[in-house]
């Protein structure tokens, strides 16, 4: 018998425009097209998948300019991601990288959509 084990967590995320976005997310941050199926797509980079649903109206209520979803990504080797989404790719950077009091080095985009992206890696610390 399998013991019981949570294995991965994974939603879709409502976009503005599914196809903008996937290739935002390729062009801009890196990832691949995994997928599209009608308003749904997900994008992959390494181990890390992301998941989308075209909802432009939803985007208006949980990305008001009062507060955004912030989405937390987890990495290896932030310094050298930091390095590649600051090397000419006009990202918008929020927070700088900088290693935080809650024992995590990282930095903060916003995306296209308008969530706050915080990349982070553990200090160890």
């Amino acid at each position: 018998m399998k013991p019981k084990k949570f294995n991965r967590f994974n939603a879709f995320i409502p976009v503005k425009d599914i196809r903008q976005t996937l290739d935002y997310y390729r062009d801009a941050l890196g990832f691949y097209d995994e997928w599209i199926m009608g308003t749904d797509g997900g994008v992959r980079r390494d181990d890390m998948q992301v998941i989308f649903c075209q909802e432009p109206g939803y985007i208006k209520q949980i990305n008001d300019g009062t507060y955004r979803l912030v989405l937390f990504w987890f990495v290896d080797n932030v310094d050298e991601i930091y390095r590649e989404f600051t090397d000419d790719r006009k990202l918008q950077i929020v927070d700088d990288l900088a290693t935080r009091p809650w024992g995590m080095r990282e930095f903060s985009i916003y995306d296209i959509n308008g969530y706050l992206i915080r990349i982070s890696e553990e200090t160890g610390e």
